[in-house]
């Protein structure tokens, strides 16, 4: 080998090195074909649980997420989906109410009904999604199991709290909506579950 060829040092992110040198030739497979093989530790991790969760999780945790750990992505998925929801209703409201308008009048007009309507939706689903989740939470710690009928009990209880102001047929009607829109989510949610009971 030439003795010059031998100092040539290449130039790498991580300072330089001599890519001559046989120390930096590392195989990445301990043997060929073993695809499945780790690279690092040089066994195959199939062999400490083959028919288990592919997740790692402490001891002692359920391989589902609790009420208290969904609660916040329920929060913030219901007002990303009522502002949504309400900029589509405002911005057909805007269309109708300002058909006699032109330009930038109209456009103006057509934003703040946009704005406005999506603000008031996000508001209203967020405040809804808040009361089902925490009174969900309260029921799940109290009865000690997380289960269907958790939802449909917090479903109805955030129905009846948020129209409560109203008056006590609007609360019932409140209630009975919630209801119905948790026993939907649970038929979609549990299908495997419900078929034992049935």
């Amino acid at each position: 080998m030439d003795p010059k060829e031998s100092k040539r040092v290449d130039f790498s992110l991580f300072g330089p090195y001599n890519s001559i040198d046989n120390k930096n030739n590392v195989p990445v497979y301990a043997t060929s074909g073993a695809n499945a093989i780790s690279p690092y530790l040089n066994f195959n991790p199939q062999i400490l649980n083959p028919n288990g969760s592919k997740f790692i999780l402490p001891e002692g945790q359920k391989e589902r997420r609790g009420r208290l750990e969904l609660m916040f992505f329920t929060i913030g998925g219901s007002v990303i989906a009522g502002s949504f929801m309400g900029s589509i209703a405002g911005l057909y409201r805007g269309l109708c109410e300002t058909k006699d308008l032109r330009g930038p009048v109209r456009t103006s007009s057509i934003i703040n009904y946009v704005g406005r309507q999506g603000a008031t939706t996000a508001t209203a689903v967020g405040s809804i999604a808040l009361i089902y989740s925490l009174t969900g939470t309260a029921i799940s710690y109290g009865r000690g199991v997380d289960d269907e009928l958790n939802t449909l009990a917090s479903g109805t209880l955030a129905g009846l709290i948020y129209r409560s102001t109203s008056g006590l047929q609007s609360a019932a009607r409140g209630g009975l909506a919630g209801l119905a829109i948790a026993g939907l989510g649970v038929l979609v949610t549990s299908k495997d579950r419900l078929k034992q009971y049935m």
